[in-house]
């Protein structure tokens, strides 16, 4: 596996549970900020306004990725860490499930409990599509225009480069992505000219 590739779902899922009347219909989503995550469940409680239980798990971020978890009122370690640990054991980042729980009446006991969270969470899983994607930063070429060619050449020769932004003018600019296990070397691919410039932008940002 490439070293900067890690792997995520860009399309909401839903998954089902249901046990002894009690209903645990989940959503699975993509979540790269703890705002995307808090957003969603303001939206969930909006579309389940009888549900009892907003139960979720997340894995923010993929570089430095954040988990949180969160049980919304039932036993503690029944609901958000089963969530949670279904989504490390799929080994994705950048994603967020919550599990919304109807109450049928009977109580199910802790490992029922961690039981459903669990399955529904599963199940939604196996209805995702996962996708890789890789961290990148940018990287920033400035040359005059004669020089497009062994630029574009350059970039084409870097594995899961993409450009992010071009300015042709008397004197061009173009910022590419560049994988992070291969932006050291990258800068230092025109070293041998001064016909182009090759930096980080200050602050890098990664993708």
């Amino acid at each position: 596996m490439h070293p900067d590739a890690y792997h995520t779902i860009l399309k909401e899922v839903h998954g089902d549970f249901r046990d002894r009347g009690s209903k645990f219909p989940s959503v699975l989503f993509h979540c790269p900020d703890e705002e995307t995550l808090k957003t969603r469940i303001e939206q969930l409680k909006k579309e389940h306004p009888q549900a009892r239980h907003f139960c979720y798990g997340a894995v923010v971020g993929s570089k430095k990725p954040i988990e949180r978890s969160n049980d919304d009122g039932e036993p503690s370690g029944t609901a958000g860490l089963p969530i949670l640990n279904q989504l490390l054991s799929a080994n994705l980042k950048n994603v967020g499930c919550v599990v919304v729980r109807y109450f049928g009446g009977t109580k199910l006991g802790k490992s029922g409990l961690i039981q459903a969270y669990k399955e529904s969470t599963a199940n939604a899983l196996e209805q995702a599509k996962t996708v890789t994607q890789y961290h990148r930063s940018l990287l920033r070429f400035v040359f005059d225009y004669d020089a497009t060619g062994a630029v574009m050449n350059a970039l084409e020769k870097i594995e899961h480069s993409s450009i992010a932004h071009q300015d042709y003018g008397q004197r061009c600019t173009l910022d590419a992505w560049i994988p992070d296990s291969l932006l050291e070397g990258s800068v230092h691919l025109f070293d041998h000219t001064d016909e182009v410039d090759v930096s980080i932008p200050d602050p890098a940002l990664g993708d």
